[in-house]
């Protein structure tokens, strides 16, 4: 299947202002109120442990996987990717396997509350809500680490990796533990940083014109992977706790190799 700029979502989320869905698909564009979408799909509550909130969580959404294929969505391909857009510039980035092993809600509100109303999340030194939309993963317990948690969610395009990502890819022939370190970078911390300018911009860029590994000593970086917090207080990088020493190591090495793979500009 061929994708081109297949994109799902960019909400007008401003005070004063009704947030409006816009699906892109095929040339083609609608605009979707949330009432028009709960004329589509039925409202859920869902009760889950929340690792943003670390307490249980009783939310208002919509099956994330109904959702897209009502806004006009193909079936998608176990190669296809989705990218989650956060106002912010968090953007994850979601493989259509994953969705189709785990049930996603897209919610809008916690239960018993108007729309669009949250909790204040703590994020780095502030406060902010998860509104318009959040999408969360119910039953996948202890697993949530390794699932994308966005939340202020204003853009879901479908993509070909390949076709988006091209310069975060390391080079044919590179070895099994870059290649690990890169299946481990694309999973976790693409949603926040670049690679040759490509990938998430809530963290720094991590190559070009200077590769991290060149300004930061080995052990310094392993042991702010694992715990940012020990460096800098109230940072909004998450503790990579759950990481092994070798899959730290993987992650430096692909770091190493894009080294040599470095943009110009």
């Amino acid at each position: 299947m061929k994708l081109f700029g297949i994109l799902l979502c960019c909400w007008v989320f401003a005070v004063g202002a009704t947030p409006v869905l816009t699906t892109v698909h095929s040339g083609q564009s609608q605009h979707w109120t949330l009432a028009q979408l709960q004329q589509q799909l039925p409202v859920q509550q869902v009760s889950l442990d929340d690792p943003s909130y670390n307490q249980r969580k009783n939310y208002r959404g919509f099956n994330f996987s109904k959702l897209l294929e009502k806004t006009g969505f193909p079936p998608l391909q176990d190669d296809d990717t989705l990218v989650l857009t956060a106002s912010d510039g968090y953007a994850p980035t979601l493989a259509a396997a994953q969705l189709q092993q785990q049930l996603a809600m897209l919610v809008f509100a916690e239960a018993g509350k108007p729309d669009f109303e949250f909790t204040p999340l703590q994020q780095g030194k502030g406060l902010i809500s998860p509104a318009p939309f959040y999408l969360v993963w119910p039953g996948v317990g202890k697993a949530a680490e390794h699932f994308a948690w966005p939340y202020q969610l204003v853009k879901i395009e479908l993509i070909r990796f390949r076709d988006r990502y091209a310069q975060v890819i390391p080079a044919a022939g590179a070895s099994a533990q870059v290649q690990q370190g890169f299946s481990l970078f694309k999973q976790h911390c693409l949603k926040c940083h670049s690679i040759n300018l490509q990938g998430g911009v809530l963290g720094p860029e991590l190559n070009a014109p200077k590769n991290v590994t060149e300004y930061w000593q080995q052990h310094d970086l392993k042991a702010f992977i694992k715990k940012p917090e020990s460096y800098r207080y109230q940072s909004k990088m998450p503790a990579f706790h759950f990481f092994s020493d070798a899959e730290i190591d993987a992650v430096l090495a692909y770091l190493q190799q894009m080294k040599q793979q470095k943009i110009k500009r």
